[in-house]
């Protein structure tokens, strides 16, 4: 019996022996070479490699050793074959995804890559279960003017193709004039990018431009900001060019006891928080920064006690717009619904703040107002209704974030009415098909119809109305809830009480506060259109953008 054991393990052993080396060293099955391609093209994709890869000896060196079986495609393969075979298995599945969304939002910006190409790109955003999800739909170069109606064309035809034109909800943007008429021509809401008013707000009080020039309309306070920021960056410029003078701080900063040795930050001016980044940096080594530059021969001129109490000023008032800026630019991006209390919050925190210099005060004065200009419509039901109507639907926030109860009351009344209209809809189809099936023979010419009629759709209107009502004091009763908490899962959780004001925010939920994941597609294109990179075809820059995203 103990032999026949030994003989039958030795025969198994020796079977998964041969069966290994067979694999291994046999022809790798169309599995295998499969699961190999989508492995390079994974790479190449996450990992923003150029196609030439695939011809490095480097790399086919590496591949060989891993498995010797495996035949590595030429760059032309890849390119044209392999590449659009697994865009098409992704695409695919986007598609199931999209299907099953019933609501979309969009977000979008237009580029131009080293090689003066432009290209535009469009992300969808939508709820899968309780889950935001984040998707590129298309990064198209652009081929004609980039006018509102040739933009809203190649838009409209994109959406088509994933069948969601109909899903839209809102289609974020920054201010761009042809990219807002675009929006209006297809005919839906246009929301503008928070991300983008912040920076406009900031770069109107800082009047921070390419032109350092003081001009004639320029008051004191504006000229006295213009040579503190000139200043500035001759001192950063300086430490940059100067091999002698950045060996200098950095051994000053080690003499000094500094923990950390840090360097200067040089601003660009079209990004605000770059030029408070250069304010916080400069505050941070004013001590060996002065004690070097004395010491140094052509040196810039350094700034006075008076300009250091101003910028020492700016940095506190600047601050909490940088925070709110990083905020919003989340890679889990904020919904609308927090953007009112996040406004509200930085507008208390401005107001806090208490500047020692007349520079200060004025620096202050010019944030609030701005401030003020920007979002004081953004509770109203005017123009941008979604966000105040998906804040009060945020159980983490409702009435309470509102700057005037008046606006918080006008969300409430036109949320009551879209969800009256949407129980009504509900009720008109089920009496619709209750009366075709009951009253096929009644007699078109009864004279008494018109009364049932005419009582019906009261009955009906004063039903759906009364049960919004009703819905929606059920949900405003209930405790806020954490910061923390999941708004799609809470809603979720409620929707069989609370339908069908669940559906409605479901709905507003989906929409980014910020058109920064469009914006973020083209940090990656910039990667991918580098200068290993040029070469690639749009069709190529498409996919791979495509699956950098969406590769699952």
């Amino acid at each position: 019996m103990l032999l026949c054991y030994i003989l039958s393990l030795a025969f198994y052993l020796s079977s998964q022996y041969v069966s290994f080396f067979s694999l291994r060293f046999g022809t790798p099955s169309e599995n295998q070479v499969r699961a190999f391609h989508e492995a390079i093209v994974k790479m190449i994709a996450e990992d923003l490699q150029p196609l030439s890869i695939v011809e490095n000896s480097g790399f086919r060196s590496m591949i060989q050793l891993l498995d010797s079986r495996y035949e590595i495609p030429s760059r032309r393969s890849l390119g044209r074959t392999i590449i659009p075979r697994i865009f098409s298995t992704v695409q695919s599945k986007v598609e199931a995804l999209l299907n099953e969304a019933r609501h979309v939002a969009i977000t979008t910006d237009i580029w131009t890559s080293m090689n003066t190409d432009s290209y535009l790109t469009m992300t969808v955003h939508f709820l899968s279960q309780t889950q935001l999800k984040t998707l590129v739909l298309c990064t198209k170069k652009l081929d004609c003017n980039h006018t509102g109606a040739n933009i809203c064309e190649i838009m409209r035809e994109e959406l088509n193709k994933w069948n969601i034109f109909e899903k839209v909800v809102a289609v974020v943007t920054d201010g761009g004039a042809n990219i807002k008429s675009a929006v209006r021509h297809m005919g839906l809401s246009h929301l503008p990018c928070t991300a983008h008013k912040l920076n406009l707000i900031v770069q109107k009080a800082l009047e921070l431009s390419d032109n350092e020039e003081i001009g004639p309309d320029d008051n004191t306070d504006e000229s006295d900001l213009k040579k503190i920021f000139k200043k500035c960056r001759n001192i950063v410029g300086f430490f940059k060019r100067s091999e002698v003078g950045n060996r200098m701080l950095v051994e000053k900063q080690k003499q000094l006891g500094n923990e950390t040795v840090l360097k200067l930050k040089q601003d660009v001016r079209t990004r605000w928080n770059s030029t408070f980044l250069m304010l916080e940096r400069l505050i941070k080594l004013k001590e060996p920064l002065t004690i070097v530059m004395m010491t140094l021969k052509g040196a810039p001129t350094n700034l006075s006690s008076e300009e250091w109490n101003i910028i020492e000023d700016m940095i506190p008032l600047l601050r909490p717009f940088d925070k709110l800026t990083v905020e919003l630019s989340a890679e889990h991006y904020p919904m609308i619904s927090m953007v009112i209390p996040l406004i509200r919050g930085l507008q208390s925190s401005l107001a806090s703040k208490n500047p020692n210099t007349q520079l200060g005060i004025f620096i202050k004065n010019r944030l609030m107002e701005n401030t003020t200009k920007r979002f004081d419509s953004l509770e109203e039901q005017t123009l941008t209704p979604h966000f105040s109507r998906a804040t009060l639907l945020d159980p983490r926030c409702k009435k309470v974030v509102f700057g005037l109860e008046v606006n918080a009351k006008e969300a409430e009344t036109c949320l009551v009415s879209e969800t009256a209209a949407l129980i009504s809809n509900v009720s008109n189809t089920e009496q619709t098909t209750h009366t075709s099936e009951v009253n096929l023979d009644t007699d078109g010419d009864n004279v008494w119809n018109f009364l049932y009629s005419r009582v019906s759709n009261v009955q009906s209107q004063t039903t759906s109305r009364s049960s919004a009502t009703s819905l929606m004091r059920q949900y405003l009763s209930m405790p806020h809830q954490d910061l923390k908490c999941n708004v799609a899962e809470f809603w979720n959780d409620h929707k069989t009480v609370l339908a069908p004001l669940s559906d409605i925010a479901l709905k507003y939920i989906i929409i980014p506060a910020t058109s920064v994941p469009a914006e973020r597609i083209f940090s990656k294109a910039g990667q991918i259109l580098s200068a290993r990179r040029n070469r690639l075809l749009p069709k190529n820059v498409d996919q791979l953008i495509f699956l950098n995203k969406n590769i699952m």
